[in-house]
């Protein structure tokens, strides 16, 4: 491996002593800059969320939501990103981590790209028509045009809305813009 590493947080390539270093000898992925930072923060007492005991407030898209729309701790707390964030966000961040693909969308860019797509793309049904499968609470999921397995981008250009069933057929193919299967290269 090389002398360097990228902050997931600043995404500044630095050296490796600017990482903390874990007992198994790997490397955290946040620098001591960032960590520095943060820590600060809290130290410092930052503002808490005015949230009541009904309705919280998403700390990254900041809408007032009810507490339900929070995934909710077995110690009584909540998280602090609202599901539909966590779902749009921070779970695409970490797959597209994990694959090491690049780019990041925002889930006010997904709603605004959702809101172009009346319907499917590839089956062409309208959405409310579409029958939810056990424990779905919307039929619209997220599909990648190029797949992140296949060196695909995390960012909003290669995102389709698609229906369960669609993205499921399609499963890791490529495909073009309006959901139809194209050339698996």
């Amino acid at each position: 491996m090389g002398n360097t590493s990228t902050c997931y947080r600043c995404l500044k390539e630095r050296s490796k002593a600017d990482f903390i270093q874990r007992v198994d000898d790997r490397h955290y992925g946040m620098c001591r800059h960032c960590l520095s930072e943060i820590l600060t923060l809290r130290a410092s007492g930052k503002r808490r969320l005015p949230h009541t005991d009904t309705h919280r407030i998403c700390y990254l898209c900041r809408r007032v939501l009810a507490a339900s729309e929070f995934t909710r701790r077995s110690n009584g707390t909540y998280f602090s990103a609202c599901k539909e964030c966590n779902r749009h966000v921070f779970a695409q961040r970490r797959r597209a981590r994990l694959l090491q693909a690049e780019g990041e969308y925002t889930l006010r860019e997904w709603l605004d790209l959702l809101a172009q797509h009346p319907h499917c793309p590839g089956c062409r049904r309208l959405w409310a028509d579409i029958p939810l499968s056990k424990g779905r609470k919307t039929a619209v999921t997220v599909d990648h045009i190029i797949p992140v397995s296949k060196g695909g981008r995390n960012s909003i250009e290669n995102l389709q809305p698609l229906c369960f069933s669609c993205n499921s057929r399609k499963s890791n193919k490529i495909t073009d813009q309006a959901g139809k299967d194209g050339p698996d290269r």
